[in-house]
């Protein structure tokens, strides 16, 4: 049974950092089903997540299948995919701090002593295109594949933006994924980024 979080009270993320909390664990060979929203705000695409991945080191490579994706009520939807999937930034890739504009964090809420800290450094989607997969570089739907260089403890995988139909717009679902963890994939398989196998 895919482990489900989307019935607990687990805000979303518009930024990657490390330290914004897993809210939930999945081990090599297991699936999880993470439920999306559409857009926050000013159409940042609003993330799930992040997954940590058990045993997942810095080094290491995640492999995710994705095993379906579909509308909220559980109705599969052929030709739906992700809009961004991807892992944690590592410390060393986060911009110079920077005045924040309110992201949200996942449970980093404003008001914690760890929210500014970790909002002023917090990247965009934007500018991880050399470290995410995305939409405009491939559509990821049922039965695709995506390589992941791990980068944090845990991988910490997020999932977003889901697009359904030829207009892809965003909107609220969910999506089924398998993840498989090789240790020192990087190294053994010379993974500098994001492979990315659409069907």
């Amino acid at each position: 049974m895919p482990l489900s979080y989307g019935a607990q009270t687990v805000p979303g993320h518009t930024r990657w950092h490390p330290e914004i909390p897993a809210v939930a664990e999945v081990i090599s060979g297991g699936s999880v089903r993470m439920e999306c929203e559409g857009f926050w705000g000013t159409r940042e695409a609003l993330l799930c997540g992040p997954l940590a991945v058990v045993g997942a080191e810095p080094g290491d490579v995640i492999v995710v299948d994705v095993l379906g994706v579909g509308r909220s009520g559980g109705v599969p939807a052929p030709g739906a995919h992700p809009g961004v999937i991807g892992c944690a930034p590592g410390d060393e890739d986060l911009p110079v701090a920077v005045v924040p504009d309110g992201p949200l964090l996942g449970r980093v809420r404003p008001g914690l002593a760890a929210y500014q800290p970790v909002a002023a450094r917090a990247v965009r989607t934007a500018a991880r295109a050399g470290d995410v997969g995305s939409c405009s570089d491939a559509r990821l739907g049922a039965g695709s594949r995506i390589v992941l260089p791990v980068q944090v403890r845990g991988a910490k995988l997020s999932v977003g933006d889901l697009h359904f139909g030829e207009g892809c717009t965003a909107l609220d679902g969910w999506i089924d994924l398998r993840v498989n963890l090789t240790k020192r994939g990087v190294e053994r398989f010379h993974v500098t980024g994001p492979l990315l196998m659409p069907v």
